[in-house]
C-alpha cells in the first residue's frame, strides 16, 4: 500500500485526516493536494474539489488562502537561510567570458523576465482608493550542472540578487568565482541592472530573439509607407540581425521613407540601447546554443498567467507572490498525479 492509498483503495485517498486533529487542522497529505490545485483553480474552485474528493468540507476557500500564505512564508525562511549560509561560505559569483559560439563550452544558461497581473485596488470607506493597477513578479530560471533548468522567486523581503546568487554557489561550488554565465532576456534595463549584480560586468547578455524579431515586425507595421516597404524592411532588417550585422539593419531603418517618424524613432531606439546585446543568432543556433527566453515565456505562463490573469481577478502584491512562491516550488515531489481520475 503506497502513500496514496488506504484500505478502502485509491478512490478514497484523500480521506487521510487525522481524527485527533481539530477543525483547523488537516493532514499533511490534504494540505499537499489543496496547494497543489490552488495554483491551478481558484480558491473556492479548490475548496468545491477537496470536498468531491475527501467527503470534508473543512478546507474553506479562506482556509486555502492561508494555506498558500503559510507555505509561502516556509519557503520564504529557507531562501533566507540559504541565503545567510552563503555569505559564510564567502564565495563571491562573477562571470568570466563565455564561448558563446562554441558547442563544447562549458558555459551555464540564466534567464530572467517578470509578468504582471491586474492589482486589487485597496479601498478606503468601501470606496478603491487611486494607485498602481499592476503587480509585477520577478523569476529567473539557472540552469543546472545537469543542463536542466530551475525556476527561481524570491519570497517577500528576499534580495532575488543574493538568492540567485546563492543558488548558483550551491549548484556550483568553487566553481562560481569564475562561471562562463550567459544571459537571456527581452532587453529591459531593469533586468539588464539585476544580472549585472548577479554576475558581474563579463556576464554574456543576450538579448532574445524571439522579443527582437517580434519588435521588429510589431513596429515596421505602424513605421513603413505601404505593404510592400515593409515586407522588404522586415526582410532585410531580420536577416541582417539574424547574421550578427545590427549595424546594417540600423542603418537601413534611419535612412528609408517611413509614415511614423515616432515609431522610427522608438525602433532605433530600441536597437541602440541593445546594441551591446546583438550576435550572430544563426551562428549561435548552428553551434546548438539556445537564442531565447522560450523556457522563461513558458515559466511566467505556468506559474502565474494561467492562474492569476484570468478575467476579473486582481491580486494583492503580497497574495499573488505568495501564490506564484508556492506553484513555483511546492509540490514538487507529488507534480504529475492526476487527482482528477
Amino acid at each position: 500500500m503506497n502513500r496514496f492509498q488506504t484500505k478502502e483503495g485509491l478512490e478514497s485517498w484523500l480521506r487521510l485526516t487525522d481524527k485527533k486533529l481539530d477543525e483547523h487542522h488537516e493532514s499533511e497529505l490534504l494540505q499537499e493536494f489543496a496547494l497543489l490545485y490552488a495554483g491551478k483553480l481558484s480558491y473556492q474552485e479548490t475548496s468545491e474539489l477537496v470536498k468531491r474528493r475527501s467527503g470534508t468540507s473543512r478546507l474553506s476557500d479562506q482556509r486555502i488562502g492561508n494555506l498558500v500564505g503559510e507555505k509561502a512564508v516556509e519557503i520564504t525562511r529557507r531562501q533566507q537561510k540559504l541565503i545567510r549560509e552563503n555569505e559564510k561560505k564567502g564565495i563571491k559569483v562573477k562571470a568570466v567570458e563565455a564561448l558563446i559560439y562554441e558547442s563544447e563550452s562549458a558555459e551555464i544558461v540564466f534567464l530572467a523576465d517578470g509578468i504582471c497581473v491586474n492589482e486589487q485596488k485597496a479601498k478606503r470607506d468601501k470606496q478603491a482608493k487611486k494607485g498602481k493597477e499592476r503587480v509585477r513578479t520577478e523569476m529567473a530560471m539557472m540552469q543546472d550542472q545537469q543542463g536542466r533548468y530551475r525556476t527561481l522567486v524570491a519570497g517577500e523581503g528576499v534580495s532575488r540578487v543574493k538568492l540567485y546568487q546563492a543558488e548558483i554557489v550551491k549548484e556550483y561550488g568553487e566553481k562560481a568565482r569564475e562561471i562562463e554565465a550567459v544571459a537571456i532576456t527581452d532587453g529591459a534595463r531593469s533586468l539588464k541592472n539585476e544580472i549585472k549584480e548577479v554576475f558581474g560586468e563579463e556576464v554574456s547578455h543576450i538579448l532574445d530573439w524571439y522579443h527582437l524579431e517580434d519588435k521588429i515586425r510589431q513596429l515596421m507595421t505602424q513605421i513603413s509607407c505601404h505593404k510592400e516597404a515593409k515586407e522588404k524592411a522586415n526582410e532585410l532588417m531580420i536577416k541582417e540581425l539574424w547574421e550578427g550585422t545590427g549595424e546594417e539593419a540600423i542603418n537601413y531603418l534611419a535612412k528609408m521613407e517611413v509614415r511614423n517618424e515616432n515609431k522610427r524613432a522608438e525602433l532605433l531606439g530600441y536597437l541602440e540601447k541593445n546594441r551591446n546585446y546583438l550576435i550572430d543568432y544563426r551562428r549561435r543556433k548552428e553551434a546548438g546554443k539556445i537564442i531565447g527566453s522560450g523556457r522563461m515565456e513558458k515559466q511566467n505562463d505556468i506559474i502565474v498567467a494561467k492562474r492569476q490573469k484570468k478575467k476579473g481577478m486582481s491580486w494583492s502584491k503580497k497574495g499573488s507572490r505568495n501564490l506564484a512562491l508556492v506553484t513555483a516550488y511546492f509540490p514538487s515531489t507529488i507534480r504529475g498525479i492526476n487527482y482528477l481520475q
